[in-house]
Order: structure tokens, then sequence, then C-alpha cells
């Protein structure tokens, strides 16, 4: 403890260099906290919106469903869906199974015809799982639209929401009459009368211009879908049990395919792999600052205290006790730091998530999204522990050239 005190009292000695450097692992760990908050926050967004925008946690679907054409799915459908939704539901770790139907065609208006990707849903289990009424828009494309609403649950309506780029590519509104055409399971063309119930803004341009979502009756009397459903959309008890219970409902369907969200949310990987990769740069070069400023500190304090350190060596003091001087200064760096850049990145958190900024749109989508820094103590726990390895690796040189130092020399110098 006599190390761990004279090293404490060189620091507060001197506080101007101390200060300066305290400085610099504060700024890092703020950046990095920070940055951390901001990509949990972009993750939890992207898993909420891939979950409840129709994949659920698990996806039930035939063997061989994503290879080749997935529009075309009915001609890889499960034979009975319905049956099998009812046997999922009897499931304990199951909330809820929603039925799907994926299928593409034309969409008419009379004088122009549009390519469309459809999916058909319950009407009634939807909303109450998956998160369609947030993307339902006004219906204002046309001079008389209506306000948006979402499917009938009458199974004999046929009605259908679009896309908001959709929409405006047919000059349609809600309460606009459209024509539906498909081919059914067996390759004949067929067509419905539907109506326009409501448009929805699903975040991507690409998306907005193509989607179109109907209920399982409407999709069915088109398609002449039966008891055939493309998918099963699972909602689990326990969200944390994905992994796991994928497993066990394979085993219990094994002439399925069973597959988790994030398996089929590949936009969701390629901005988690980007994040990473952009960040992790980020901590390399804010980890090398912190490494040569605190180098640089501790390579002056040594400079400027090499009689000392003679009178410490001529008092019988080991050349390895004045490693571990220099060790323990670095260790009392890294531990203010980080607990004065904890500090700091609480109430720049609360105050940045107070101010309620909107970010901008990313790149493709059509609307942005609020800032609000999420709390992660993991994050912050790795981003000390950092810090403290590298300002322990960082005292290692500046203790090494002063445990070489010879004390008749050491005493000489001026």
């Amino acid at each position: 403890m006599i190390l761990a005190r004279l090293a404490l009292r060189n620091l507060l000695r001197q506080r101007r260099r101390t200060a300066l450097t305290l400085m610099v692992v504060v700024a890092g760990f703020l950046a990095l906290s920070l940055a951390g908050g901001f990509m949990a926050q972009t993750f939890q967004g992207l898993s909420d919106a891939a979950i409840r925008g129709g994949l659920g946690h698990l996806q039930v679907m035939p063997p061989g469903a994503l290879e080749g054409d997935e529009a075309q799915s009915l001609e890889r459908a499960l034979p009975d869906g319905e049956a099998l939704a009812l046997k999922l539901r009897r499931d304990p770790a199951v909330a809820e199974v929603l039925p799907r139907i994926q299928f593409m065609g034309l969409l008419s208006s009379g004088a122009k015809s549009v390519a469309f990707l459809g999916t058909a849903v319950d009407p009634v289990l939807e909303p109450k799982h998956m998160a369609c009424l947030d993307s339902l828009k006004d219906g204002a494309t046309a001079p008389g639209g209506t306000g948006s609403r979402w499917l009938s649950a009458d199974p004999s309506a046929r009605e259908v929401i679009l896309g908001t780029g959709l929409a405006r590519a047919l000059g349609a509104s809600v309460g606009s009459s459209l024509t539906l055409m498909s081919t059914t399971r067996d390759g004949a063309l067929n067509a419905v009368d539907v109506e326009v119930v409501g448009l929805q803004d699903l975040g991507l341009r690409e998306l907005n211009d193509r989607v179109l979502t109907a209920s399982l009756g409407t999709a069915g009397q088109l398609l002449d879908a039966g008891a055939a459903r493309s998918r099963l959309s699972v909602v689990l008890k326990r969200p944390q049990d994905t992994a796991s219970e994928q497993g066990r409902i394979q085993t219990l369907l094994p002439d399925t395919s069973v597959k988790p969200w994030f398996e089929l949310a590949s936009f969701y990987r390629q901005v988690k792999l980007l994040y990473f990769a952009i960040f992790g740069f980020m901590g390399l070069v804010l980890f090398l600052v912190v490494l040569l400023a605190t180098v640089n500190t501790l390579l002056m304090s040594v400079m400027e205290r090499v009689r000392e350190f003679g009178v410490l060596r001529a008092m019988g003091l080991q050349p390895g006790q004045l490693l571990k001087l220099l060790q323990w200064e670095g260790a009392f760096l890294g531990f203010m730091g980080s607990a004065l850049g904890l500090a700091t990145t609480l109430l720049l958190r609360a105050g940045l998530n107070a101010l309620h900024l909107q970010m901008p749109a990313p790149p493709g989508t059509s609307h942005g999204y609020e800032l609000n820094i999420h709390f992660v103590p993991g994050v912050y726990a790795i981003v000390a522990l950092g810090l403290q390895a590298t300002l322990q690796v960082s005292a290692l040189f500046p203790g090494l050239k002063a445990a070489r130092l010879r004390i008749v020399e050491a005493l000489r110098h001026v």
C-alpha cells in the first residue's frame, strides 16, 4: 500500500499534467459509451421493426421456401397451415401464431396496372402482435380521400391496404375501387375487385412502391388457397428464448423449416456488421490516443523524478517495485478517468435524450427517428476495462525505463 500512496501523491502533485491526461481518458470513455448507447438504440429499433413488422420471433415455412422465387410462395406452401397454427397455439411457449400468404400480381385501376408484392394476414390477430397500425397514413393521395383504417374482420369484405408509393402510382386513395389480378395455385389467372381502405408507410421507398396488404379471406378467393399458408409467424412468450425454441419447434414440426427472425432480417445483420466495423475502428483510434497521451504523461513524470527514483533505490526499493509504482499511477488514472467518464456520459446522455432530437432519415428510408441513447451497463464496463488495460500497458514502458536507472547516475542527474 506504500507504493499506492506514493503513486497517488505524485498524481496529485502534478495536477495540471494529471488533469490533461484525465481529460483524454474521459473523452475516450464518453465517445465510446455514447456510441455504444446509440448502437444499442439502432439495434433495438431494427430488431423491433423486423419482429413486429411481420417476421415474429420464429417463422415456420415449407422446406426450401428460401430457395428460388419467394414471391410464388404457394408453389411451396404449407398445405394445411391452419392446422399447424392450431397445433402451435397449444404450445406453452407460444403466445400466438399468425398465418400469412405471400403472393404477387397486378393491381389495376382500369387505366393503369402496376405490379405488387402482397401479404395476406389475419385482420383480427395481426394488430394485436404486429406494428401494422403504426404504419397507417392518412388517405389524402387524391381529392376526397378519407382517413386510413385497418382491414375489416368480416371474412366476406374484399379490402386492401396499399403502400403510399403504390397508391400514388395508380392515383388511388382510400375508398378507391381497384382490381387484383394473380394466378391461383393451379396456374389459372384470377381477379377480384377490392376497395382501398388504408395507406401505409413502411419507411422504405422500395417497399412503399410495391407493398399491398390484404386479408386471408381476400387472398384465399384470389389464389384459391384453401387451408394452404406461405408461412406462420410465431410470437413467443419469452423472446429471449428464441434460439432454444427454434430447435424445439423444429423437432415438433419435422416436415417444415423453422427460422429465427435474425436469420431472415438481412438488413438488420448488415447494419449490425457495419456498425461494429465503424465503431470498432473508432474505438481503436481512441485507445491509441489514450495510450500515447498516458505514455507521454508518465514518461515526462519519470524524467522529472530521476533523482527521486535514485533516492528510493538507495533506500532499498527494488527495480520491480519502481515498475509497480508506475503501474499504480496508471491504475489510478484509469479508475479516476473511468469514474469521471461514466458521470459525464450519464449526464450528457440524459441531456441529449431530454432534447428529443430528430435524426435525419437514413439512406433509402422515408422518415427519420428520435435520438434516444440507451443505458447499456455492459458497454460501460467493457469501455472501462479497455481503458484500464490501455493505461496499464502505457505505464509499462516508463516503468521499465525507471527500473533500469542506476542509483549513482540517478543521484547525479540534474
